[in-house]
């Protein structure tokens, strides 16, 4: 089954996405609310990119979303690409779907925004699984007090991630 990642770019894609992430908020954390998950939605759609990954039948597996600059600098830092937020369905997960997914974004992100030198990813830190991915990857590079609890905050530079990503796909 062949995924397909893309930036949303018209109304369906973001209402594609929406109801996706809706659907699955208690996986981003099981606190999250219904009012949680339009603010942080809004919040791509004001200040950030939304980005999703389909099946062949143009249903959407995976959602994710990535600032230019942090919260932390009022996204004046322009030289980072910032996402705290990524999800996949659950018969995605522990495939390569994840990967894929990180690819794209991380090469559409080296195309359409020269000015990024270096990519953050944030996950609570209570949350084994994704940091211990999410250092597969990337370094953590400090902890900060978000809306769930403590997020430790992983980066590195975009093309060192270019170089580990393009590894995984020799496998």
């Amino acid at each position: 089954m062949a995924i397909i990642s893309k930036k949303c770019s018209s109304d369906e894609d973001y209402a594609k996405v929406s109801l996706f992430v809706l659907e699955n908020i208690r996986d981003i954390h099981p606190s999250f609310t219904t009012i949680d998950t339009v603010t942080l939605l809004y919040s791509y759609l004001t200040k950030g990119f939304l980005v999703c990954s389909e099946n062949e039948n143009n249903e959407v597996v995976g959602a994710g979303g990535y600032y230019l600059g942090t919260p932390e600098e009022d996204f004046q830092n322009k030289d980072v690409a910032f996402v705290d937020f990524a999800i996949y369905s659950r018969e995605k997960r522990g495939t390569r779907a994840f990967i894929q997914g990180l690819t794209y974004l991380i090469r559409m992100i080296a195309e359409e925004h020269r000015e990024v030198e270096h990519f953050r990813l944030a996950a609570l830190s209570d949350n084994g699984y994704l940091c211990k991915l999410y250092g597969k990857f990337a370094k953590p590079v400090y902890t900060r007090t978000g809306e769930l609890g403590e997020e430790t905050v992983f980066g590195c530079r975009i093309s060192e991630i270019e170089t580990i990503l393009s590894a995984y796909h020799r496998i």
